[in-house]
């Protein structure tokens, strides 16, 4: 199946405090466009985390209520889009799930605010 945008992933993601040498498993939204995610190795990714509480920055997304089941995850988390991260395909675990519609339509503002469009 391919990697779609509003894809949440589980990926093995380089730690920078360990000179990228060594990973960790973290789940991520993809947000390149889906004909890139077709045609490249690479993948766009928003990452995600537990710390909820900035959530309610304009800059992250806040995944909870019924799109927790929908992204595949089990716990309320933000989406970081703020810190895009470009990740090769093979750093791809398996996909968890989809953010809905609106989540995606809400992701785009929080790339919007956090890239200044």
């Amino acid at each position: 199946m391919p990697i779609q945008r509003g894809d949440v992933v589980l990926c093995r993601v380089p730690m920078p405090s360990t000179r990228l040498t060594q990973f960790k498993l973290r789940p991520a939204v993809v947000v390149s466009k889906d004909v890139n995610n077709l045609r490249l190795d690479d993948v766009i990714v928003a990452p995600c985390t537990s710390k909820v509480s900035r959530g309610s920055e304009p800059t992250q997304y806040l995944i909870d209520g019924p799109e927790i089941t929908m992204a595949g995850i089990r716990i309320p988390s933000v989406v970081r889009c703020e810190a895009l991260m470009t990740i090769p395909k093979v750093l791809i675990v398996r996909i968890l799930g989809h953010l809905s519609d609106a989540a995606v339509t809400a992701v785009n503002g929080c790339l919007r605010d956090a890239l200044a469009l």
